[in-house]
């Protein structure tokens, strides 16, 4: 919505539920500055980034199923070492089911959270308040089009991997074999190796060219530079009614109102607060942040920082009992912690 049809401190019926303007002009409130929606991560004396969503935890999840993987090879190896080695024998068996396992089973379900916590994170940047300016700088999405690629999608991707499981799977498991191979298993090695040759010149091309068009014909991020005081922003309460759920959403919003359509916005940006309470809250951040300083808002969270890792550390060695403490730097090295807040610090493992 506009300036021209929207005003601090007006409350508005929508079709979905109850709206609260905030600007403009930017409305002050009786309520504490907070960061309940843990929307600020970077602050200095002349701008603020906003930017939502727990990558942190995104991450650490990712990360979790390649310490599972290396935990579940290992144990394999082990297993087949205790029951092998006492008979004089080894068998590949045991530890090769386990690395085809983890490939086919573990590591898809890393891959796909990571890619869709960094989708989240590009397609997520932060928005910028500027002290100095007086703008603020929200991004969008511009220009795009759809590439019609025939059987891309969610069913192309699981049915690529079907096919090369099955494929992988003949290919390996003879390998297992301690007799010589007789005739028929030779030609069935022999067709797997051209059905995987086959497949490699099929999927790898068409994967490539795929992407290629996908990033070419993407749409493009710019930012909309407006001034603070002209912005627009409002807490909507949006209510939903379904067959057998009634859902309800607080969202606070930062928007640039489009000149030529007044119910439109050129950009704008969004964070769930979950309460209205806590949008009044969110909002007296930024507020006065542009208005008062930065002295005057809090600090972003240093929950998923090295400095923070390391302080947590060395308490829980202090409060804890040595079983306990054992049990949490298990815990770390489970989720990657150290490698993850390290490369968030811009700081070097090693």
């Amino acid at each position: 919505m506009s300036e021209q049809t929207l005003n601090a401190g007006e409350r508005r019926q929508t079709k979905t539920g109850e709206l609260f303007a905030l600007s403009p002009l930017p409305v002050k409130t009786t309520a504490k500055a907070m960061d309940p929606a843990q929307w600020i991560q970077r602050k200095n004396g002349e701008w603020m980034d906003l930017q939502g969503g727990n990558l942190v935890f995104a991450a650490e999840f990712a990360l979790m199923f390649s310490s599972l993987m290396v935990l579940t090879v290992a144990a394999g190896f082990i297993l087949s070492l205790a029951v092998y080695v006492d008979r004089g024998t080894w068998n590949w068996a045991p530890p090769l089911y386990l690395i085809l396992l983890n490939v086919f089973c573990t590591l898809p379900f890393g891959l796909v959270i990571h890619l869709r916590a960094n989708n989240a994170l590009k397609e997520s940047p932060p928005t910028r308040l500027n002290r100095t300016k007086r703008q603020v700088a929200i991004p969008r999405w511009v220009g795009g089009k759809d590439v019609a690629i025939p059987f891309w999608g969610k069913d192309a991707w699981i049915g690529i991997y079907v096919i090369y499981m099955f494929t992988v799977f003949a290919l390996l498991v003879p390998l297992t074999e301690t007799k010589p191979f007789d005739d028929y298993q030779r030609a069935f090695i022999f067709w797997s190796w051209i059905v995987f040759s086959i497949e490699n010149l099929i999927f790898i091309p068409y994967i490539a060219i795929a992407i290629y068009l996908k990033k070419k014909h993407a749409p493009r991020l710019e930012y909309v530079f407006y001034p603070w005081e002209k912005l627009v922003a409002y807490i909507e309460e949006r209510r939903s009614l379904g067959p057998t759920i009634y859902t309800e959403q607080v969202l606070l919003t930062l928007a640039v109102p489009n000149p030529d359509d007044p119910e439109t916005a050129l950009a704008a940006t969004s964070i769930s607060v979950g309460h209205e309470t806590a949008g009044l809250a969110q909002w007296e951040s930024l507020r006065r942040f542009m208005e008062e300083g930065p002295e005057a808002c809090p600090d972003p969270q240093s929950n998923d920082t090295l400095a923070y890792y390391k302080e947590n550390c060395r308490r829980a060695r202090q409060e804890k009992s040595t079983g306990a403490w054992l049990w949490k730097k298990v815990g770390d090295w489970f989720f990657q912690r150290y490698w993850l807040t390290s490369l968030r610090s811009g700081v070097p493992t090693n």
